[in-house]
Parts: C-alpha cells; sequence; structure tokens
C-alpha cells in the first residue's frame, strides 16, 4: 500500500475501530448495570461493572493508532479536537462538581466519558471547519 493509500485508510480504519469501541462500551455498560442490579449485596457486582472498560481500551488504541497512521493534517485534526474535548468535558464536569459541593443533584460518574465524547464530537466538528 503506499504511504498516501496508508492516511486516506486510516480514517475509514479509524471509524470502524472507534465504532465498534463506542457500541460496545453502551453494551457492556447496559450489561454491568443490569448484572450488578440483579445481584447488589455480591462482590461480583464489582465485576460486572468493570466489563464496559475493555472497551474504552479499545477506543483508546483506536485514537492511538489513528494518530500514528494519520498524515500530518489528521493527526494534527485529530489533536485538536482531543484538546477541545478534553476543555470542555474538564469544564462541564468541574463546574457540575462544583453545583454538587452546593446542593446540586448528584450525577452518576458514567456519565463522565459520555460528556467528554460529546465534547470530541465537537471538537471534530470545530477542527474539521478549521481545517477545510
Amino acid at each position: 500500500m503506499t504511504t498516501s493509500g496508508r492516511h486516506q485508510g486510516a480514517g475509514s480504519r479509524y471509524g470502524r475501530r472507534l465504532a465498534i469501541g463506542f457500541v460496545a462500551y453502551a453494551t457492556l455498560l447496559v450489561a454491568g448495570i443490569l448484572m450488578a442490579q440483579a445481584i447488589p449485596d455480591s462482590p461480583w457486582r464489582f465485576v460486572a461493572m468493570l466489563l464496559p472498560v475493555p472497551a474504552l481500551v479499545i477506543v483508546v488504541a483506536a485514537v492511538w493508532r489513528y494518530l500514528r497512521d494519520a498524515d500530518e493534517l489528521q493527526g494534527r485534526m485529530l489533536l485538536e479536537s482531543l484538546e477541545i474535548g478534553f476543555a470542555g468535558g474538564s469544564l462541564i464536569t468541574l463546574t457540575w462538581g462544583l453545583m454538587q459541593a452546593v446542593g446540586a443533584p448528584a450525577v452518576s460518574w458514567t456519565l463522565v466519558f459520555p460528556v467528554y465524547a460529546a465534547c470530541w464530537l465537537i471538537g471534530r466538528a470545530v477542527a474539521g471547519w478549521r481545517f477545510r
């Protein structure tokens, strides 16, 4: 495969790997929650709640491989989208944590990843717009 072909295919491989990771995460999260609720007093509930972690490893590996396989522009766009996602996710989750300290309702930690993922998606749109 040529270098340009490698870079062109990097995006589609990345998309597939990322989709697999996200679908696996959502599926395993639901399965883990249901299993943990079915065995509330068992120590196995902790194992059940760890089910989605390998899916997050798939997401991290997909990003890592894409960054290695992507051309310079694709890599820069990915890093910028992650920067925006990290900043936005941190702003939202830390702000909510401050609000909880003064009485806002507690929110499950399982929502942190979707918040960061949504901010990352917004970051991807911003980076795509900037580098069009």
